[in-house]
């Protein structure tokens, strides 16, 4: 286990953490980020039955995606300062795509799909380069469309596919830069909202950002 991953998925409990404590406490301040912070810091560093927590995480994912940190920054700053960062076209943009990301990549590391097809390995473009191109190329095309389009998720996916380049994290392979399952779920579940939305009359869609309950 690197240093490197201990730090980011601290760095990535404290938002998520602060994010929380936000819908709890509108103004938690320097003290809320410091309870936070220390909460985090707890979770990753002291063991839980003999291994640390990324350990047990790593089960799941390798480590919390850069989107979902980007995406927790934007709601966090847009609460504490009372200003929408993202619209909520900027919003619906992060949920289909992570909802897209997830159909795509889950399914089939369960097994499900298509025979001797792993959508993981497409995130290695060394091992299958020809067939990485539908993953790296959509990606690309994505936050390209986006961008042009005025919608500030594409600088998200930019931002993402620029530290993957970096290789700050222990994993290599692009999917565990792009997705995690938090950001899976909640991108899936706000899709299945909006799907009801067509069938109970009068709900609203809720986004991470909070700002739908100001």
């Amino acid at each position: 286990m690197t240093t490197a991953v201990l730090i980011w998925t601290m760095t990535a409990l404290w938002l998520l953490l602060g994010w929380v404590l936000q819908r709890l406490w509108r103004r938690p301040g320097m003290v809320g980020a410091m309870v936070c912070g220390a909460g985090s810091l707890a979770l990753v560093l002291i063991p839980w039955f003999g291994h640390w927590l990324p350990y047990w995480s790593a089960s799941l994912s390798a480590n919390f995606s850069v989107p979902m940190a980007l995406l927790l920054i934007v709601a966090i700053l847009s609460r504490a300062r009372d200003t929408e960062i993202f619209r909520p076209r900027d919003w619906q943009a992060a949920w289909v795509f992570g909802a897209v990301a997830s159909v795509a990549l889950y399914p089939s590391a369960l097994g499900m799909g298509p025979q001797n097809f792993d959508a993981y390995a497409l995130g290695w473009p060394w091992l299958f380069w020809n067939s990485s191109l539908v993953l790296f190329g959509g990606v690309a095309l994505s936050s390209s469309v986006l961008i042009l389009r005025g919608n500030r998720f594409g600088y998200v996916l930019l931002l993402t596919m620029a530290a993957y380049g970096t290789g700050f994290q222990e994993s290599t392979n692009f999917w565990d830069y792009l997705l995690d399952p938090v950001f899976g779920t909640v991108s899936l579940l706000n899709v299945l909202w909006w799907i009801g939305r067509r069938f109970i009359p009068g709900s609203q869609s809720k986004d991470l950002s909070g700002t739908a309950d100001r």
